[in-house]
């Protein structure tokens, strides 16, 4: 997870509102980013997507992406600030 927050910290200058990382198992990683607009992930993937996926890879890792059109509910009485911020 550490390498994934070092490139996210770029990905937030291209829109990224939040990213959520859940350990399925201690090789297996699940990683979900919510952007502004599609067109801010496109940006970011073009600009940082290859850095990322190369490093994962690098460590033989297995990285598969999919994006779509997503759908977020909050509750109204959430207290953001112990949430890490970037």
């Amino acid at each position: 997870m550490v390498l994934q927050r070092g490139v996210m910290k770029d990905y937030f200058k291209y829109g990224l509102l939040m990213r959520i990382n859940t350990e399925i198992s201690t090789n297996s990683l699940m990683i979900t980013g919510l952007w502004k607009t599609q067109e801010f992930f496109e940006q970011a993937r073009e600009k940082y997507g290859n850095k990322f996926v190369s490093e994962v890879r690098e460590m033989s890792c297995i990285v598969t992406i999919f994006d779509g059109p997503s759908e977020v509910d909050k509750a109204k009485n959430i207290d953001y600030s112990n949430f890490n911020e970037f």
